[in-house]
């Protein structure tokens, strides 16, 4: 009899079960008759289930309907599991995004989010992260999650606000996806920040090759962590250095700023002003900017922002930055900087960060607005080797000018330093075009040892009779690389009168052609207008008879026939000079003439030391060699201008070397 009745009732249960479902799949028709179609499985029907508990109570793919979750202390919260990418009826797992929303209450603490994969290596499901703002539009870390590499973000709580986690897959079409999981946990530490202390003060050994005192500091969320990069107002830190030239990718967005990025934060009363200033040891180039705490840039990505000031040299000749602003708010300020310097890190390298609070009235060593005009060209700031622009042959670059970026005085000279591709064995010429305003220019040309090749100042004393002062010069390159051409005024202007000295460049390849003949402006059968009559000359002056002189008794003296026949001198053996050139690199700076350092095409020169006249030319081979012969009675002069050599040689053979040692002191500007 008892197992009737629960036969009975599982007969009873069952078709009550069979009555739900048959109601829900008349109510919900188009879940019902949708099959699956990339699921490896056979297809099956669909029903209102969902396999993520929070897609279940509410659909969390848009910021709008994030999850949200409670934040606790990181020592006592535990993980949420079983969160799942799939959701039946919907489709693959990269359909699916889930939002998650917390709002951190308590102010000055570190906010970590963890991000798992669960289930082992049998979990194939492979996740992109990111944690985000208030606002859900700015990325504030993210990465990729799988099985074996969990991922966690950080951020720093100032002031309390919400905060959204944005989990999505990267790999569509994974087996299972029903079965595949992860989990969440969101925290904060008890970390408080303490403004007073200061970092512990570096060792003095050299740095560059290894981090400084104040590493890792490359984000805002890394400094967050650590605390180390608190500055006081008033307080210098000195020893820092950028200790990479180049940041490897990390599979995030492209980073802009390449190298080892530095943050610092600082905090600033409203309505004070604030300088903020780096001084640079020589291989440091520092760019800096000052972003509001609300409005951090995402992975060092550059962007206007949030950005309350910004400074890349703020005066001449020094690589160091300066910025002054007046604080909007009363908080926290971020400085970032960066290293424009790609060379390679040494030690020795390193520069120091100020900031200081001005009181009100105080001089700032800031170039004021006037009279200074803002017309500088679109190449500015190009003064100086480090700075040139690139450029290319065969293009025409047209309203250049002489205004100085940021003069700090009325006299301040600007120069226009240019850098173009070369290869060995080809003639350039390089020239000024469209010349106003007064402007007289004078190029020099060098190469990429920035070693004087030559220049010209004006193109041919004709042109420079009617008034043409643009400049032109040509030369044979003996390498592939680089060529620095140097624009200059030879009458430097002030500057709030260089606006006015515009200027165009073109650098063609080959040298300039001859001039064409003038053409005759008469036709061949117009008859010329009549010449005026040539005056006839002056009437001579009469010549003075000479006045006589008295008869003179000649002598007269015998003459021997066998003495008068000359003597026929020998003919004297013709005086040759054998002279070997070797011109090379010396790139290990050791003196010696080593394989694979000759350079090819370099024109060696000849000519008579006493008389100055040439003699002959030849060029170097391959290796960097070349010997010559010469007939010449006296010393011979030999010249190499393509390096500035010359020396006199009078022996009968003689061997010349020129080793070219890299990095050469070099000239700052034309004189």
């Amino acid at each position: 009899m008892r197992s009737r009745v629960v036969l009975f009732a599982l007969l009873a249960a069952t078709a009550f079960a069979a009555a739900v479902a048959a109601w829900w799949l008349s109510a919900t028709p188009a879940r019902a008759s949708a099959p699956s179609t990339w699921s490896p499985h056979a297809p099956r029907l669909q029903t209102n289930i969902f396999t993520d508990t929070y897609d279940a109570i509410q659909i969390n793919d848009l910021i709008g309907t994030a999850t949200v979750i409670q934040i606790a202390n990181c020592s006592i919260a535990s993980p949420i599991p079983n969160l799942t990418l799939y959701r039946e009826g919907i489709g693959q797992p990269a359909s699916d995004i889930d939002y998650y929303r917390f709002v951190a209450m308590d102010a000055q603490r570190v906010i970590t989010t963890v991000v798992t994969v669960e289930g082992g290596a049998f979990n194939d499901l492979s996740l992109l992260v990111y944690l985000l703002d208030a606002t859900g539009s700015r990325v504030l870390a993210g990465g990729t999650v799988t099985y074996a590499q969990p991922i966690t973000l950080t951020t720093y709580n100032f002031l309390g606000s919400q905060y959204f986690v944005r989990v999505r897959a990267t790999n569509p079409s994974v087996s299972n996806p029903e079965q595949k999981t992860y989990s969440l946990l969101v925290c904060q530490s008890d970390f408080t920040i303490t403004p007073t202390p200061l970092p512990p003060s570096p060792t003095p050994t050299p740095l560059g090759a290894v981090p400084d005192a104040y590493e890792p500091n490359n984000s805002p969320q890394q400094v967050t962590q650590t605390n180390v990069s608190f500055i006081n107002v008033g307080q210098q830190l000195t020893n820092l250095n950028f200790y990479t030239s180049a940041l490897g990718s990390d599979g995030g967005p492209p980073v802009f700023h390449e190298g080892d990025v530095d943050w610092y934060f600082f905090y600033g009363r409203a309505g004070s002003t604030y300088r903020v200033t780096t001084a640079v040891q020589p291989g440091v180039d520092t760019e800096l900017f000052i972003y509001r705490n609300d409005q951090l840039p995402p992975n060092n990505l550059f962007t206007n922002v949030g950005l309350v000031a910004a400074n890349d040299d703020y005066q001449p000749l020094d690589r160091g930055s300066q910025v002054i602003f007046v604080a909007p708010y009363e908080g926290v300020y971020w400085i970032k900087l960066w290293n424009k310097d790609r060379s390679p890190r040494v030690g020795g390298q390193i520069y120091s960060l100020t900031v200081v609070e001005l009181a009100p009235g105080t001089p700032t060593p800031t170039p004021p607005p006037t009279p200074f005009p803002a017309g500088a060209d679109r190449f500015e700031y190009n003064g100086d080797f480090d700075s040139a622009t690139l450029i290319a042959p065969g293009v025409k670059y047209d309203n250049l000018n002489f205004v100085p970026f940021q003069p700090p005085s009325p006299d301040t000279v600007d120069n226009d330093f240019f850098r173009m591709p070369v290869k060995q064995g080809v003639y350039y010429t390089c020239e000024t075009l469209d010349l106003a305003g007064g402007a007289d220019t004078n190029i020099i040309v060098y190469n990429q040892d920035r070693v004087g090749i030559g220049g010209n100042d004006d193109i041919s004393p004709e042109n420079k009779a009617i008034g043409r002062f643009e400049s032109r010069f040509s030369w044979l390159s003996g390498y592939t690389g680089y060529a620095y051409i140097l624009v200059g005024e030879v009458n430097p202007p002030r500057a709030n009168e260089g606006q006015i000295r515009s200027y165009s460049l073109i650098c063609n390849i080959g040298i300039p052609a001859t001039p064409t003949p003038t053409p005759n402006p008469f036709p061949p059968t117009a008859t010329p207008p009549p010449l005026p009559p040539t005056p006839p000359p002056p009437e001579a002056t009469p010549t003075p008879f000479p006045t006589p002189r008295p008869a003179q008794n000649l002598v007269v003296r015998p003459v021997e026939p066998s003495l008068s026949q000359p003597i026929v001198a020998p003919t004297p053996t013709p005086r040759v000079l054998l002279i070997d050139v070797q011109v090379f690199n010396d790139l290990n700076r050791n003196g010696q003439f080593d394989p694979g350092e000759g350079i090819l095409g370099a024109p060696v020169r000849l000519s008579d030391e006493q008389s100055g006249a040439p003699l002959g030319q030849a060029f170097t081979d391959s290796d960097g060699r070349v010997r010559v012969s010469v007939v010449n009675d006296g010393p011979v002069r030999v010249n190499v201008p393509l390096f500035g050599f010359s020396t006199v040689v009078d022996q009968p053979s003689a061997t010349l070397r020129i080793g070219v040692e890299p990095l050469i002191a070099l000239p700052e500007r034309i004189p």
